[in-house]
């Protein structure tokens, strides 16, 4: 019976180092995962080549050239080429920091020639008001009820095809 007691308070140590260092990994792992993250979103243009391009004289091929293709053009045609970029900071899974965001445009002439250059930071920026108005739609509002029991009865063998339904329609298609 002695070397019973002597054998398990020989494993308490054992068990409490074994302890300790799983849940010192554990929090390491925890602790890992609230890591700041630093996001890039965007085309960043390097300075030395935006400088480069000479209003009046280069055109939209040779503007490519240096800072690659646009992220977006305008709405309307290609006139305006727009390079845009955002750097986000986020911790975890809380809302991300804009650190950093920026517009660059490019606007051409007729011809394809640089007119005018503009950057745009966040201080330019304007929040847009969401509508949360829902588009109408035309046709029945069907309950649950409904729904679930819509094709109930539509098909008949003895008929051949189908008939019906809640909402007038056989449910082909073109509501035949």
């Amino acid at each position: 019976m002695a070397s019973l007691t002597t054998r398990s308070t020989s494993l308490r140590p054992a068990t409490f180092r074994l302890t300790l260092l799983a849940s010192a990994l554990g929090l390491g792992v925890l602790l890992g995962g609230c890591q700041q993250k630093i996001l890039q979103h965007g085309n960043v243009p390097d300075e030395e080549q935006v400088v480069q391009i000479q209003p009046g004289q280069d055109d939209k091929n040779r503007v490519e050239q240096l800072l690659g293709s646009p992220s977006t053009t305008g709405t309307f045609g290609d006139d305006v080429w727009y390079y845009v970029s955002k750097r986000t900071s986020q911790t975890a899974f809380f809302e991300p920091d804009v650190i950093d965001q920026g517009v660059l445009a490019i606007a051409f002439d007729g011809a394809g020639i640089v007119q005018d250059m503009k950057v745009y930071d966040q201080a330019d920026g304007r929040l847009v008001a969401m509508v949360d108005r829902e588009t109408p739609t035309h046709g029945n509002e069907l309950t649950i009820i409904q729904q679930m029991l819509g094709n109930l009865g539509r098909f008949s063998p003895d008929d051949g095809g189908p008939k019906t339904g809640p909402t007038g329609t056989t449910g082909a298609p073109g509501g035949v």
